[in-house]
């Protein structure tokens, strides 16, 4: 066998497993039933080159990431505490920003939903289930108000 053989057996093989790769990664990125708003993370100019998948149903948030071993994070809607929004100059440029997700749910914490299009929108899309799922599972998010001292006399 010549080295030309080789190289040529070689770019087919890696090929062959690129194409693997890519079939397993979309097989395994179907949306959840009932999904409201699905979109990947974007590149830093806007393009969804990236095996992070942002997907928000009528009661949970979810965050798929990964490329051959997959990370799926599953936080209840009524768990989100706090969002926000952010978007730097470049995310400007680009029609993107980040959503800051801050919950109670042990594993994931704080989110940042990073680089997704209409993250304005998005994030009142995000803040109006939340506040369906709170009524639909009667959970209140008590506030705690720093700065406040008592006197409690006794008699």
């Amino acid at each position: 066998m010549g080295a030309l053989t080789i190289t040529i057996i070689v770019a087919a093989v890696v090929v062959a497993i690129l194409i693997i790769c890519v079939v397993i990664a979309f097989k395994s990125a179907k949306p959840h039933e009932g999904s409201l708003w699905r979109d990947r993370k974007r590149n830093c100019i806007g393009l969804p080159w990236t095996f992070t998948v942002y997907e928000l149903t009528d009661d949970r948030f979810f965050v798929t990431s990964g490329f051959l071993s997959v990370r799926d994070e599953e936080i209840r809607l009524y768990r989100i505490i706090d969002i926000s929004y952010s978007a730097s100059l470049w995310q400007r440029l680009f029609g993107m920003g980040t959503i800051s997700l801050n919950t109670s749910d042990k594993t994931a914490g704080q989110i940042a939903v990073k680089n997704v299009k209409h993250a304005r929108a998005t994030k009142e899309l995000i803040t109006q289930n939340v506040e369906i799922q709170r009524d639909k599972k009667r959970v209140v998010n008590r506030e705690i108000m720093g700065g406040a001292e008592f006197d409690i006399d006794e008699t």
